[in-house]
This record gives C-alpha cells, sequence and structure tokens, in this order.
C-alpha cells in the first residue's frame, strides 16, 4: 500500500453522487471550510426522519455481520487493512469494507464473500415495491428516481472489481451487487421493530445502539421488510454505457460512464473547478447557496451564475426578481435559462401564455397567478392593468369572488392540522415500510356570534405520548369526536389531510377493529377520492373538507412575503402584514384568555404578533417557536452545527415536527414536557394560521 498517496483526497462515492447532480458542485463539495453547504447540516435530521440509521443497522442483522466485521474506523489507510485481513478468509461478511481503485474509493455498506463469489449490498432507507416499481423504463433508461442509488452501487462495482485485481492478480472474483430497501410488499409480523435500534452518543459521535434481544426477536420474524434487489445486470449496462440515458446532454454532460468517472474524478482529487458550467432549473435547490450574511464562507450558487461562460450576473443582479422566484407550479423553466432568459422581466408571452386557453373558472388560473406575480414584482403596468381592480396598496386580493367564495361556507367553521411520520421499518405488527402514522392534530373552531359577529376557541387536540402503540385508529376517533357535533364546513390548508385519511381508511379496512365501520363511514363522510392515473373524482363525501391553500391560491398575493410561495408559513406573515385589524387585535396578550386555548392559559395569555418598532414589519409568529436543538437534544448532535442551522430549523418546520417525534421513536423515547408543549404549540398555531387567514379574509369582504 502506498501511504504516501492515501494522504491525497481520494474520489468517493459521495463525491461521484455529488457529481452525478452537478459537475460544478464537486469543487465546493471538495472544500469544505470555503463553501456553504446546507446538506451537511441536514445529513442528520434527515437521517433520522427517515429512519436510515435503523435501516442500516438491521441491514447487518439480515446479512449476517458479526459486530467485530464492521469496520468504524474512518481515515483510509485503517479502512483498507481491515478490510484486507477480513478477506483473507474464504467466507465472510463486512460491514464498510473499503476498496482504492487509482484515485477512487469506496465503503461498501455490506459485503459478503462466499469462495470467489462477492456480493456488494448498497443499503437505502428507501421504499420500493416489487409489484409496480421498475429499475429500467421502456426506453432502456434507468427510471429517474431510482438511478442515483443504480448508478451508486455500479460506481462500487467499477471500484472494487479493479480493486480486487490488483489485490489478488492470481484469482478470478465474480462481483455481483444487490440495492436493499424497504420492502413495500412486505408486512412487519413483530412489535416494536422501531424500539429494537436507539440512537446513543459514543464518544461524542452518534452510534446506533442495537436492543440485546433484537437478534433472538428479529429470528421468530418470516416476514423481513428489507429486500436486497437484484440489479448486477443493470449494473454492467451501466459501467458499459448501454443504458439510454448516457450519451445524452442533460446527463453526465454527454458522456459515458467510465469517462465521467475519470473526468470527475481527477478534477475532483486535483481540487480544480469545472471549466464548463450549464445552468438550469436544477440550480435552484443548490445546496452550496450561503443566506447567512454573517457567515465568512462562499456561495456556490452565485460563482456559477456569476461566471463569464453563464449569466455574467454581478451582486446586484441577484436582488432583482429571477425567474427562480417564480411560482413554478406546472411549469418547468429549464429551456428558459437555456435562451438566456434568467429575470422574471425577460419572460413574455411567448415563454407563458397570459390565460389558460381552457379557463372556465372566474378565479386566477395559474398562468394569470403567474403573471400577477411577475407584474406586481417588476412593475410592469401593462399587465398590473388586467389585474387593477383587484390590487390595493400593493396587495391582490379578489374581494368579489372570495365573497361568493365564502358565501358557501357554513358555520360553525372548522380548522384542522395534522402531523404524521412514516419512516422505513414499519413500528407495528401489519404495518408495511413508510405507511403513514398520525401522530398528532390540532382544532380551531369559528362559531358565529359574540363581538365582531363572531368568536374563536382552540377546541381541541390529539397527541400519541406512548410510542410503542399504533395511534391511528385512536386518532380517528378523536378527530370524529371533534367534528361530528354540528355539520360546519372543515377546513384543511392542502391535500395532506385528505391523504392520511384515505390512507387510514385503508388500514381500517384490512383490520378487525370492532368499529372499523362507523370510522370509514366517519372518513368518507368528509374526504373524496380520485383516480391515481386519471384524476377522475370516484367519491366525495358530503362534508368533503375545503382547501384553504386553493382560497388563496385563487383569491390573494401579497408579493413581499409570498413571492412565489404559498404554504402557509409564507401566507401567514402575508397576511399578518397587510392587515392593520390583525394586528391591533393580536399585538395585544389575549389569546389563551379572550381565544381560549388548550395550551395557554387564561392566566398567562399570549400576542401573537410582535411588531419591529424600527420597521413595523411582524416578526413570523413561527419563528417564536422553540428550536428543534432545543428538542432532539444537544447530547445526540454537535452543537455549532446546530446553531448554524438557522430559525429554519425550529420546530415550525414540518420536518422538524416529524423529526422530533422520531426522536421519541429512536432515541430515549421519553416524552419531555418541552418536546410535549412545542409539539403542542407548533400544531395548534398552524389551525390558528387558517383562522388568521379566515379573519383577514373576513374582514375585507
Amino acid at each position: 500500500m502506498d501511504n504516501t498517496v492515501m494522504k491525497q483526497k481520494l474520489f468517493t462515492k459521495s463525491a461521484f453522487k455529488i457529481a452525478l447532480d452537478c459537475p460544478n458542485k464537486l469543487y465546493y463539495y471538495r472544500n469544505p471550510d470555503v463553501y456553504a453547504n446546507a446538506d451537511a447540516e441536514d445529513e442528520f435530521l434527515q437521517a433520522l426522519a427517515e429512519g436510515g440509521f435503523q435501516v442500516g443497522e438491521l441491514a447487518k442483522i439480515y446479512c449476517d455481520v458479526p459486530p467485530e466485521n464492521d469496520i468504524e474506523e474512518l481515515d483510509y489507510d485503517t479502512s483498507l487493512r481491515r478490510t484486507q485481513e477480513l478477506m483473507q478468509q474464504e467466507c465472510v461478511n463486512i460491514a464498510e469494507a473499503a476498496f482504492k481503485f487509482g484515485n477512487l474509493f469506496v465503503r461498501v455498506d455490506v459485503l459478503k464473500r462466499v469462495g470467489n463469489v462477492i456480493d456488494l449490498i448498497e443499503v437505502k432507507a428507501k421504499s420500493w415495491d416489487p409489484d409496480g416499481d421498475k429499475f429500467i423504463n421502456d426506453n432502456g433508461c434507468v427510471v429517474t428516481k431510482i438511478r442515483p442509488y443504480v448508478y451508486d452501487v455500479a460506481f462500487q462495482k467499477y471500484v472494487v472489481t479493479h480493486a480486487l485485481r490488483e489485490l489478488y492478480p492470481k484469482s478470478q472474483f465474480t462481483v455481483r451487487t444487490r440495492l436493499m430497501m424497504a420492502d413495500k410488499s412486505k408486512t412487519a409480523d413483530i412489535n416494536g421493530m422501531n424500539q429494537l435500534f436507539k440512537i446513543k452518543e459514543v464518544n461524542h459521535r452518534t452510534r446506533v445502539e442495537t436492543a440485546p434481544n433484537a437478534h433472538q426477536l428479529l429470528a421468530q420474524s418470516n416476514a423481513r421488510v428489507l429486500t436486497a434487489f437484484d440489479v448486477d445486470e443493470l449494473c454492467d449496462r451501466v459501467i458499459a454505457g448501454k443504458t439510454s440515458e448516457q450519451g445524452t446532454e442533460d446527463f453526465m454532460l454527454n458522456m459515458k460512464f467510465i469517462d465521467y468517472v475519470e473526468t470527475m474524478s481527477k478534477y475532483y482529487c486535483d481540487n480544480k473547478p469545472f471549466p464548463d458550467i450549464t445552468l438550469g432549473s436544477k440550480c435552484f435547490k443548490c445546496q452550496f447557496q450561503n443566506d447567512d450574511s454573517t457567515s465568512e464562507l462562499k456561495d456556490g450558487y452565485k460563482e456559477c451564475w456569476k461566471n463569464e461562460k453563464t449569466a455574467r450576473f454581478d451582486d446586484s443582479d441577484f436582488d432583482e426578481p429571477l425567474v427562480k422566484d417564480l411560482w413554478r407550479q406546472y411549469i418547468r423553466c429549464d429551456k428558459w435559462i437555456q435562451e438566456g432568459i434568467y429575470k422574471m422581466e425577460d419572460i413574455t408571452e411567448e415563454q407563458l401564455p397570459r390565460h389558460d386557453k381552457n379557463k372556465s373558472d372566474p378565479w386566477l388560473d395559474h398562468y394569470e397567478r403567474k403573471w400577477l406575480q411577475i407584474a406586481m414584482m417588476t412593475d410592469n403596468q401593462e399587465v398590473l392593468s388586467d389585474f387593477a381592480s383587484d390590487i390595493r396598496d400593493g396587495v391582490y386580493l379578489d374581494v368579489d369572488g372570495l365573497r361568493a367564495e365564502m358565501a358557501k361556507w357554513k358555520f360553525p367553521l372548522h380548522m384542522i392540522d395534522f402531523e404524521t411520520t412514516a419512516v422505513a421499518l414499519p413500528y407495528y405488527e401489519g404495518m408495511r415500510p413508510y405507511e403513514q402514522v398520525a401522530f398528532q392534530f390540532s382544532h380551531h373552531i369559528i362559531e358565529k356570534g359574540g363581538e365582531g359577529g363572531y368568536t374563536i376557541r382552540h377546541a381541541g387536540q390529539y397527541l400519541n405520548e406512548d410510542v410503542t402503540k399504533f395511534p391511528n385508529f385512536e386518532f380517528v376517533r378523536a378527530l370524529r369526536n371533534q367534528l361530528s357535533n354540528d355539520d360546519g364546513t372543515i377546513f384543511r390548508y392542502a391535500p395532506h389531510e385528505n391523504t392520511i385519511l384515505r390512507a387510514i381508511y385503508k388500514q381500517l379496512d384490512e383490520s378487525h377493529e370492532g368499529d372499523k365501520q362507523e370510522l370509514m363511514e366517519f372518513i368518507d363522510s368528509i374526504t373524496h377520492l380520485k383516480d391515481k392515473k386519471t384524476h377522475k373524482l370516484l367519491h366525495q363525501g358530503p362534508r368533503d373538507m375545503l382547501d384553504l391553500w386553493d382560497v388563496v391560491k385563487r383569491y390573494f398575493y401579497e408579493p413581499g412575503e409570498m413571492r412565489g410561495r404559498t404554504s402557509i408559513k409564507v401566507v401567514l406573515p402575508a397576511v399578518l402584514n397587510v392587515s392593520q385589524f390583525l394586528k391591533n387585535k393580536y399585538s395585544k396578550p389575549i389569546y389563551g384568555k379572550v381565544i381560549p386555548s388548550c395550551n395557554i392559559s387564561a392566566s398567562d395569555p399570549i400576542a401573537w404578533i410582535e411588531i419591529d418598532a424600527a420597521t413595523g414589519h411582524v416578526e413570523n409568529p413561527y419563528h417564536l417557536l422553540p428550536p428543534v436543538k432545543d428538542l432532539i437534544g444537544i447530547d445526540i448532535i454537535d452543537n455549532e452545527m446546530l446553531e448554524s442551522m438557522g430559525e429554519d430549523m425550529t420546530i415550525a418546520n414540518g420536518g422538524a415536527a416529524l423529526t422530533a417525534y422520531n426522536k421519541l421513536m429512536f432515541c430515549d423515547g421519553n416524552m419531555t414536557d418541552a418536546l410535549r408543549e412545542a409539539l403542542l404549540r407548533y400544531c395548534e398555531l398552524d389551525t390558528m394560521a387558517m383562522v388568521f387567514i379566515w379573519e383577514y379574509f373576513n374582514q375585507q369582504v
């Protein structure tokens, strides 16, 4: 082994994954002390949210890897040396086996050797349905959603095959590849699988601690929820450059697999930026952006757009309305960027029609909404004239259309919001991987009467605090109790609540619950069902939930806060900042006293609105909630990493809510008072945000 070579940076499978996504990112990834990288900060939380840590440990048990064959050393030399020692055995199973070929380096999740047959098993916390999902489509392309994983294991096969030839020139090894994923065709036949693997801190590093009875319990199971799918022939085609996505301009720079690996690895190991930058809509989600003005790290995203061969932006250009800020539902703007259209002011009707030619509804169609945004953000007076009658003080509100819509709503009005989680390892017997678990809801009611013509109260909530129990059916029972006292309109925000209730309907249908028929009838009454392929309406309950998100998209737009977004977490501050009525009302500590709350006492009411004295701007109420670092435990991950996440990683982030709940599943399992309060307050604010939006609309009409 050449130790002088080992001191250089090697091209790993993580670097290869970055290169597949975008060759321009390799240089930024190669220099973490120079460039900001949001993915580096989110890696732990994403793995916690998906159950990735647990999947890896379960795979080792399924593959019979003894603890002493789990190579945990991080440096190249030690891991390679230990791998070679273990490979002296004719039959051996190894976790994190390390191999090097030239400047390429891989660690294999699980390697199984039986004689001269080597199985490489790449483990992914991804769901796969063998009855419906495909690895390759009819055109001979590796299917997009699975492509990064197939290429990952193909890269490993390429490196390991050549490394074995160098290490054992007189031996003829057969290297085979598998992708081990959560198999959605399987159902768990044991309870508490998620409790078998707990996340612990060992020597300031995250480790998964396997329960002492895990092997015994899993041995009793006849249903393996992870399956190692054979992708060997497909990997051979990838390496040979014989899959149809190779050789196209929008993938691997029109190169074949081996040429691309050699080219990218050279730039990476020489620490040189790739010279030919290509811009596209995927740039908008680049993880190498730095929005922290106090950080000294560079912004790789901006460097690409400043490059003299691309858009040639200067710093002031980034402050202008760009196509990346446009509401992108139903559009793809790669062609615009290829044509040099980077700014909203450059978009014409040739790129984007002004109206839907099949328009039949009186409200904004998706073309009109985009042009409304373009006009308001660029001060395009010609286009603004189309919407002038509904624009006042920089806000678009179709009062007449909204009034007609609201006249259909029946009091009392019910605002509901769910919190759910879906992870790779089933929590309970009978569940499939990534099956939904509904662990929380909040419910606000608006009733007629009282001062101003209506009253508001936080009427109820549900939170499953016992992670050993399947909550979904009790969740529906509690929701039915909340909503069955009248026939008022029920509101959700976005399709999530409908999707979850339809999933629970199916779970109930397959269950032996004594009251399942009543619960299914309740779900039917407040939901709808569409054909997944044709989107044809198959069923609609007489009290089908109304989507407040649709109402916002049809009748309301405020460019300062919303820009191209419509989530409740941006619509809320938009509404609060344009409504003097809401500012006056909720800057006073009335919530909990005048407006009853399940979580905030009448003796200690709060004001939901804080106004910056200098700017008059309303602080987003979501930013007032506890940060996620206080909820998942500083001892689990590095404090500095969490600090760098900023306010986006508060419990107000929907992903953070389920991450905090999964912490109960996968870490200590104890519901602390702080965590309980934060989860309840977060969900309560979601339904109160819907109340704020309704109050603004009601006051305006």
